[in-house]
C-alpha cells in the first residue's frame, strides 16, 4: 500500500514522514529534495530556480520511479514525501503544459486512499539548502497540490497542526495500518 503525504512545502511533511520512520514504517524521502541536491552537486541546471522544466521532468521520472519499487511486502505500507502528482501540479505553477505521457503514467498509478494534506504553516516554516522561496510560494504550492489530488480522484484528509507524535498517530489511525507506535 502506497501511502502519500502531500501539500504546502514547509508544512512539516518530511518531519512526519522521519517520525513514522522511527517508528518501523517504510517511507520515501522527498524526491523534489534530492533533485536540488544532485543538480547543485553537479553544477546541473534542473533546478527550480533556473530551468523549471527540466526540474519538473526529472522530479516527476524520479517520482515514478520511487512509486513503482518495491520496498517492503505489498501488504506493508510504505509512505510517500510527496508524488508524482506534484510535478503535475507544478506545472500549473510555472505555467508549463502537462505531457500527455505523463497523465498516463499519473492515472496507471494509484495511491491508497486517504491522501493525507498539511496544510501551509506559517509558524514552523523555514527556509534551508533546498527550500529557498518564500512562505507565499508555500501557499501556491498547496493550493495546486490540492487541485491535482481533487482532479484525479483522490480523498483528501487534512493532517492536524500539532507535535509529530500526534501527527504520526493520526495518520496511522486514518490509514488503517498496523500500528507500530
Amino acid at each position: 500500500m502506497n501511502f502519500v503525504i502531500t501539500g504546502a512545502s514547509g508544512a512539516g511533511k518530511s518531519t512526519l514522514l522521519e517520525y513514522l520512520k522511527s517508528l518501523g514504517y517504510a517511507c520515501r524521502e522527498e524526491v523534489g529534495r534530492q533533485l536540488v541536491r544532485e543538480q547543485r552537486a553537479i553544477g546541473g541546471s534542473a533546478l527550480p530556480d533556473q530551468d523549471c522544466v527540466a526540474f519538473r521532468d526529472l522530479l516527476f521520472e524520479h517520482s515514478i520511479a520511487a512509486f513503482d519499487q518495491r520496498m517492503v511486502r505489498s501488504d506493508e505500507p510504505v509512505f510517500h514525501d510527496r508524488s508524482f502528482l506534484e510535478a503535475i501540479a507544478y506545472s500549473a505553477i510555472i505555467g508549463a503544459s502537462v505531457p500527455q505521457s505523463m497523465v498516463i503514467a499519473a492515472q496507471k498509478r494509484r495511491f491508497a486512499s486517504p491522501v493525507f494534506v498539511c496544510a501551509p504553516w506559517k509558524e514552523i516554516f523555514e527556509h534551508d539548502a533546498e527550500r529557498t522561496h518564500g512562505f507565499d510560494f508555500a501557499c501556491q504550492d498547496y493550493a495546486a497540490n490540492v487541485s491535482v489530488y481533487r482532479a484525479y480522484g483522490y480523498e483528501l484528509v487534512e493532517v492536524p497542526q500539532v507535535c509529530a507524535e500526534e501527527r504520526a498517530r493520526f495518520v496511522i489511525e486514518r490509514a488503517g495500518t498496523r500500528s507500530l507506535l
